[in-house]
């Protein structure tokens, strides 16, 4: 456990921080790290810009996960009691993104981007991601229209709701917003929103049951 207060390319704060196999490699100024008795286990902060803050609440776990940001005035936010177990990225590029996460929300494995000015990733509070997760606001090079040179696949913001569970190998494409309550099926690719309570699978992903919620407990057919 440390608290202490350092500089390095920039403001670092750290309040009550366990960690172990922790990197940082930081340049800019007005760089903040700021946590609250969270554990960081084999966590590597990598910051290229000014003025970006990476928030991380009480009592959160993360495990073998990368911070890189590129770009400035950046913000990731993560709620209290959230865990990271297994490892992943949370990408940030160009200036002004946001990623948010949801307090007593869970991660096995995810990669998380953030790409391009002003654009936003929220994750609502008791999500549950498993392994092998992709979610994107943009698509991070341009497609144009031959016959103008328009670009025509600029980034949206992605928002997941509260307590939505995404199975292993999902790909959220940008503009998707997913309603709370909702599960999303192993192997979907989602590019389109959905209310609450949806149950999506496929490729496309599609509204295949509604009305429904979900239990991180298995409960057993005797229970049901």
């Amino acid at each position: 456990m440390a608290t202490r207060s350092t500089r390095l390319g920039g403001l670092v704060r750290r309040l009550r921080l366990r960690r172990s196999g922790y990197r940082e490699f930081i340049r800019g100024e007005g760089n903040i790290i700021q946590t609250d008795g969270a554990l960081l286990s084999n966590v590597h902060v990598d910051i290229q810009g000014e003025r970006n803050r990476i928030l991380i609440g009480a009592g959160c776990k993360l495990y073998n996960l990368t911070f890189h940001l590129r770009g400035s005035d950046q913000v990731v936010e993560i709620g209290p009691g959230c865990r990271v177990t297994r490892g992943g990225q949370f990408w940030l590029e160009d200036d002004r993104c946001e990623l948010r996460i949801g307090r007593e929300a869970s991660m096995v494995e995810a990669h998380l981007a953030v790409t391009e000015p002003g654009s936003k990733l929220v994750i609502g509070e008791e999500c549950m991601l498993a392994n092998d997760i992709d979610v994107r606001t943009g698509d991070s090079h341009s497609i144009l229209e031959v016959s103008t040179g328009r670009r025509l696949n600029f980034a949206e913001d992605v928002s997941i709701g509260r307590h939505v569970w995404v199975a292993s190998h999902v790909v959220i494409l940008k503009g998707v917003s997913i309603g709370a309550d909702s599960v999303v099926a192993a192997g979907s690719i989602v590019t389109q929103s959905c209310p609450p309570g949806s149950l999506l699978a496929g490729n496309p992903a599609r509204v295949i049951k509604s009305g429904i919620s979900w239990n991180r407990e298995r409960i057993t057919k005797s229970e049901a």
